[in-house]
């Protein structure tokens, strides 16, 4: 499937991942739409990306200080439990999930990041998903 992926493809190379190299990918795949906001957006990456993906997240929310009570939470015994998982991401209306697949860190290994963002918004004309898609790579 990679390969077929990469041949049709957009795809993104990037040397750190940003915020906004994220808003860029979206905004590419969301061009691609039947319309431009309420697509359900999945980002499969390997391992190397997932933890790009939590840093950057993690950055962009300690940086802005939406609500502290995203960093930590109080668990049993009054101990404090820090730091979060990031799962999703929305911008301008397009909801983006992240999945980790070692799929992806067994064909291009743990030094590089490599993703592959699919469009998972339902057709209205037949329900099915509209597969476009977008690739990303360290």
């Amino acid at each position: 499937m990679i390969p077929q992926v990469e041949r049709f493809a957009s795809s993104y190379v990037y040397n750190k991942l940003t915020i906004q190299v994220f808003q860029a990918a979206i905004a590419a795949l969301a061009e691609k739409a039947e319309k431009p906001t309420g697509n359900y957006f999945v980002f499969i990456c390997n391992e190397k990306m997932w933890n790009d993906v939590q840093d950057v997240l993690g950055e962009y929310l300690a940086r802005f200080k939406p609500a502290t009570a995203y960093m930590y939470s109080k668990e049993k015994g009054g101990y404090l439990k820090v730091g979060a998982t990031y799962q999703a991401y929305e911008f301008g209306g397009n909801q983006v999930s992240f999945v980790v697949d070692r799929t992806f860190t067994r064909e291009y290994g743990t030094m590089k990041g490599y993703g592959l963002l699919l469009d998972l918004t339902a057709d209205k004309s037949t329900g099915e998903p509209a597969i476009k898609h977008l690739g990303c790579r360290a």
